[in-house]
């Protein structure tokens, strides 16, 4: 099952900057741009000045500029709250689901990773609009995509996916939205990883979630070589992240999820050769090899 965050029920994401403008749509006057622009930036205004201060603050601001960066496209956009996100798009009814689902998947990557700032969770009408909001990442084949704190819905492929799909999602972009550093890590970690704790309260089996790798060896074709690196995921994504989710998988399931949280902040701050001797003692080599064994079981089981 690919995580195309438009997989059968998976989420694939990748980071990268803001995005570059773009005219608002047809029949949008510069005055009713202007209006909307206005009316959004109303609603994320948050409370008076006499409230209590806004956990959202710095959220509401980053949605303000959102907004005003490409203003065109948020004509009859609506806005909600939810515990760690600010959600901006439309419909409404769908607006308001993705604010409850970020509630749900921050809360699983509180718990795991130790702490979300929030994310500002844009959903735009069209893919094109999407794609727009997420260059240079690419939203191809893909149902939301995180940049930096902000989280881009590809309203049509997500549409596409089930409950457990969508809130599958969320959860993998929050991932990269709360381990995002400076240091950019191994694919294959960033993207398993991520991959790891959308999946982590899905109930589904293993070979639910990697049933693409899973047909791959069951036909006896090449599958499991080393860990999966750039080309792979260009080449063949649907395997690439099931190969990348069950390497974290094993390592949780032989060091424990503490420890497969301490590799990816070692990584954030050296090398992964040296974070995997560190955290777990052991080289990529030996990763790999155990990895590729114990992946081969799992994939086996009925």
């Amino acid at each position: 099952m690919t995580v195309t965050s438009g997989v059968p029920a998976c989420a694939p994401g990748v980071r990268a900057g803001a995005g570059r403008s773009r005219p608002g749509p047809a029949g949008a006057t510069p005055r009713r741009i202007a209006a909307v622009a206005v009316a959004l930036a109303a609603l994320l205004a948050g409370p008076a000045a006499a409230a209590p201060p806004d956990p959202l603050r710095a959220l509401r601001l980053d949605a303000r500029a959102a907004v005003r960066e490409h203003p065109g496209m948020w004509t009859g956009a609506s806005v909600a709250r939810g515990e760690r996100a600010v959600v901006v798009g439309s419909p409404r009814p769908l607006v308001a689901e993705i604010a409850a689902l970020a509630g749900r998947a921050g809360s699983t990557v509180t718990r795991v990773w130790g702490g979300l700032g929030g994310a500002v969770v844009l959903v735009p009408r069209t893919e094109e609009q999407a794609a727009v909001l997420a260059a240079p990442a690419k939203v191809d084949g893909l149902a939301a995509v995180a940049t930096g704190d902000r989280v881009i819905v590809q309203p049509a492929a997500f549409a596409r996916l089930s409950a457990t799909g969508r809130l599958v999602v969320m959860t993998h972009e929050l991932t990269h939205v709360a381990t995002a550093g400076r240091r950019t890590v191994p694919m294959w970690l960033m993207e398993g990883f991520a991959d790891y704790v959308g999946y982590l309260d899905s109930g589904l089996p293993v070979r639910t979630v990697a049933a693409e790798l899973a047909a791959d060896v069951a036909a006896g074709r090449a599958a499991l070589g080393g860990l999966p690196g750039p080309a792979d995921f260009a080449a063949r994504p649907a395997q690439a992240y099931e190969e990348a989710w069950l390497a974290c998988r094993y390592i949780a399931a032989r060091f424990g999820e503490p420890r497969l949280v301490a590799l990816y902040r070692a990584a954030l701050r050296e090398e992964i050769g040296a974070a995997l001797r560190e955290e777990l003692g052991l080289t990529a080599g030996d990763l790999t090899r155990a990895w590729r064994s114990w992946s081969r079981e799992q994939l086996a089981r009925t």
